[in-house]
């Protein structure tokens, strides 16, 4: 209980519960905002699998179409992936980088395997030389 001024003579404090006492007497009943359980949580999953499986199915057939089949050359985007995937760098870090080095490794063209063995043996010697 907190006591604060007030504006009458007589009386100096009067009281006044905190918001932590009124939320203790509060009793909310909102529907959906129990916890969740992970039988829930799995079953959600379960029932988003085959959308999920499908999505993915799709995804990959475009990509052998596109780049495997019809030997198109690879987008700006999906070179970026390709480079990232190959270099381990996460999505959120890849985002963090500046234009100019994303756009210098993509240009490096690292899906090629000797180009990316290449980077990887000058990163190497960068790496032993700063020590």
């Amino acid at each position: 209980m907190v006591l604060f001024p007030t504006k009458k003579k007589g009386q100096k404090y009067r009281s006044r519960m905190d918001g932590d006492d009124l939320s203790k007497d509060l009793d909310l009943q909102i529907a959906g905002a129990e916890q969740p359980t992970p039988w829930r949580l799995i079953g959600v999953g379960f029932i988003l699998l085959p959308y999920t499986l499908g999505k993915l199915a799709f995804w990959q057939g475009s990509w052998i179409w596109q780049y495997r089949i019809k030997k198109k050359p690879y987008t700006w985007q999906d070179a970026a992936y390709l480079t990232c995937y190959l270099l381990g760098i996460p999505a959120a870090t890849w985002r963090g980088m500046s234009d100019r080095i994303r756009d210098e490794l993509v240009e490096k063209r690292l899906w090629v395997k000797s180009n990316l063995d290449a980077y990887r043996a000058e990163a190497r010697k960068d790496s032993k030389r700063r020590r």
